[in-house]
């Protein structure tokens, strides 16, 4: 399996990260943290502080998911200040965005040119600096993966920087740095973290060691996210999402996305919603269309009262409802008009649909790309 995993977890890990940097031998790490994070977690702030010169400070403040356009734009302040002579490892603190574009600019700094040469999956290239991945949210699981995602601005589309060699060399997993997020953080990003364990759950290249990841995940954050989003939460809670993300994410790498991944790069790039909350949207519309066109074997996730009196189809349908109760209380939407989705639009997904066909056919029930609108779109 496509693990490659260097992970240090509990609360307060983030505060010893002194100590590991001494202990790796890097002495000139320069830190990438998401702006909003730095200036909202003093714990965060004040253990930066401890670990960088400001010189060595950068921060992540793009409103929308990172480019190749943007990466190129820091990359050029990053040389006309000569920071990439001087440091040895790339430290991302932050979401998904924060962390891939860490790894971005760790192969940037030992590979020249414009970013988006490297688009896709490079090969050839030299050595990225290592990266460092600390998460503050609960759902993309970059800390564990090679996988960077950049759109190109002038084409809207969405490809990457995979780079086989380019894991991060450790993912700290602290849940006092997620815990001080907004709500609705946590309900984007938690979303996430459900699409990729039923994706690589369901898909149609899955096997056994994916599903056992995926029952893993998906059994984590249905006892753990649904507290937190009552208000109910605590560390534990938050800490057992962390590990959620990891497992989903162990699960999607090495099995398939479908179709809920990629709608939901279709309506981010296009309408500007958030990834998880636009996965969100689509998971639940995807496996209750999976259920009622006879794919019972989300039954294998029930955990629930009666386990083992009720049939595969009883079971299944019951794990439709949870989903779609956690997607409630997480107040992902049930339509699309709130992201101004209009009538006029839906061609746009069906033409999109088409083009990535592969996606909708590791779907276990058939997908005619033509009808994406009809089957999965309410405005």
């Amino acid at each position: 399996m496509l693990i490659n995993a260097n992970i240090k977890a509990g609360e307060n890990t983030f505060s010893k990260i002194s100590d590991i940097l001494k202990k790796e031998g890097y002495e000139n790490p320069v830190v990438l943290v998401d702006k909003n994070l730095f200036d909202n977690s003093e714990y965060v702030s004040k253990v930066i502080q401890t670990i960088v010169k400001e010189s060595m400070l950068l921060f992540y403040d793009y409103p929308f998911e990172p480019s190749y356009q943007m990466l190129d734009k820091m990359m050029t302040d990053i040389r006309a200040r000569k920071i990439d002579k001087l440091v040895d490892v790339w430290i991302g603190i932050g979401g998904g965005s924060t962390m891939d574009t860490a790894k971005g600019l760790a192969i940037l700094s030992n590979n020249h040119g414009s970013s988006i040469n490297y688009k896709g999956f490079p090969t050839g290239i030299n050595k990225p600096l290592p990266v460092i991945a600390i998460p503050s949210t609960t759902g993309t699981g970059s800390e564990v993966v090679f996988n960077a995602s950049f759109i190109d601005e002038e084409t809207r589309v969405k490809m990457g920087i995979n780079y086989i060699n380019n894991y991060p060399v450790l993912a700290i997993l602290d849940p006092l740095i997620p815990s001080t997020a907004p709500i609705s953080v946590l309900a984007s990003s938690g979303s996430d973290a459900l699409v990729h364990a039923l994706e690589g759950f369901m898909s149609t290249e899955s096997n056994e060691q994916v599903r056992f990841y995926s029952k893993r995940a998906y059994s984590l954050i249905m006892s753990n996210m649904l507290p937190i989003l009552k208000g109910k939460g605590d560390l534990t809670n938050w800490q057992n999402m962390q590990w959620a993300t990891i497992y989903s994410m162990f699960a999607l790498s090495n099995s398939t996305s479908g179709p809920s991944g990629a709608l939901s790069y279709y309506l981010g790039a296009h309408f500007k919603v958030s990834h998880g909350v636009a996965g969100g949207y689509f998971i639940g519309n995807i496996c209750k269309y999976n259920h009622e066109n006879g794919y019972y074997e989300l039954s294998e996730l029930y955990e629930g009262l009666n386990k083992n009196k009720l049939n595969n189809d009883e079971k299944s349908s019951l794990v439709i409802q949870e989903i779609e109760y956690l997607l409630k209380l997480a107040n992902i939407p049930k339509n699309l008009a709130s992201f101004n989705v209009k009538e006029s639009d839906l061609g746009g997904f069906n033409e999109f649909a088409a083009k990535a066909k592969v996606a909708m056919d590791f779907n276990p029930i058939k997908i005619d790309p033509s009808r994406v609108a009809d089957l999965f779109i309410t405005i």
